[in-house]
């Protein structure tokens, strides 16, 4: 392999990394590559046969990118895409890379029709996997935060269903709203504080930001600019309305004009997303014991 290119990553990125499988029948570049990813500062194990990759990965929801060679016995690795594609790509975050020696246009087709984000011609060197394996981990954070929203407003249709949109239930002690305020701030705060070590890009997560911002707002009985959540989501004006539109959409956030300023959209949870949070909050209070 082409050792040209940087590898050197600061260690404190490989934290926020998703785990990496290699997928090569070819027990050298298999060893090579997994050494590479690894030494990019990546998790990384590796695997022979694309179906033992398969029953890894469905035991394993850790695993976020899968690296394959395409000419394998057996099944091969555009047959593997699409298995990844049908059988985990809509509920489990996960990023396909495609490294082969025979690369062809109707391969790479094939292959970005499994949704593979990159299609890497062999010989590969180390600076094209360091981009590759950059730009996949940026889908991985991208696509494991609309996992979480869809998680979420799973949790927000059960809850509804139960009656939470006619009446809200207070939570059980020691879910006091004085706690929760306490904890939702507590996670805005660590991540301002990740912003001020690590590219905010690679982690951004808008969604997440807004429904940690409205959820502060609803523990104190107030409702939101629009203008004011999208800051808190840390993006660009645009993007952070576009996230602002999905979660309406996804039936998480009640929007209105403000009677008093037409020029103002008001934001809040709905009761269902509101109550989802509170339980969110409380998980995470009893697990840590926050005070």
């Amino acid at each position: 392999m082409d050792n040209s290119g940087n590898s050197e990553m600061p260690e404190d990125d490989a934290r926020f990394r998703p785990r990496v499988l290699v997928v090569d029948d070819d027990p050298e570049c298999l060893a090579e590559y997994v050494e590479t990813v690894s030494a990019l500062g990546y998790a990384c194990q590796g695997l022979g046969e694309a179906a033992e990759a398969l029953r890894l990965i469905a035991a394993d929801p850790g695993i976020g990118i899968v690296v394959t060679d395409v000419q394998m016995p057996g099944m091969d690795g555009l047959t593997l895409l699409e298995e990844l594609s049908a059988r985990f790509m809509a509920e489990q975050p996960l990023v396909t890379l495609v490294i082969t020696g025979q690369a062809s246009l109707e391969n790479a087709v094939q292959a970005m029709r499994s949704s593979a984000l990159d299609f890497l011609s062999k010989p590969v060197g180390v600076a094209d996997i360091s981009a590759a394996l950059r730009r996949a981990s940026m889908r991985w954070h991208h696509l494991a935060g609309q996992a979480r929203l869809r998680s979420l407003a799973r949790l927000a249709r059960e809850q509804g269903a139960a009656g939470a949109r006619t009446a809200a239930a207070p939570l059980p002690a020691p879910g006091s709203p004085a706690l929760l305020q306490a904890e939702v701030r507590s996670i805005m705060r660590a991540r301002r504080k990740r912003m001020e070590f690590l590219d905010p890009e690679l982690f951004s997560d808008p969604a997440w930001d807004i429904l940690l911002d409205l959820t502060s707002a609803a523990l104190d009985g107030k409702p939101v600019p629009a203008s004011s959540a999208c800051a808190a989501s840390h993006a660009p004006l645009s993007t952070a309305l576009r996230h602002v539109r999905q979660l309406v959409d996804a039936g998480l956030v009640r929007r209105w004009q403000d009677p008093f300023d037409k020029r103002r959209t008001l934001l809040e949870l709905e009761p269902a997303a509101f109550e989802a949070m509170k339980a969110y909050l409380l998980s995470r209070g009893n697990q840590q014991k926050v005070a």
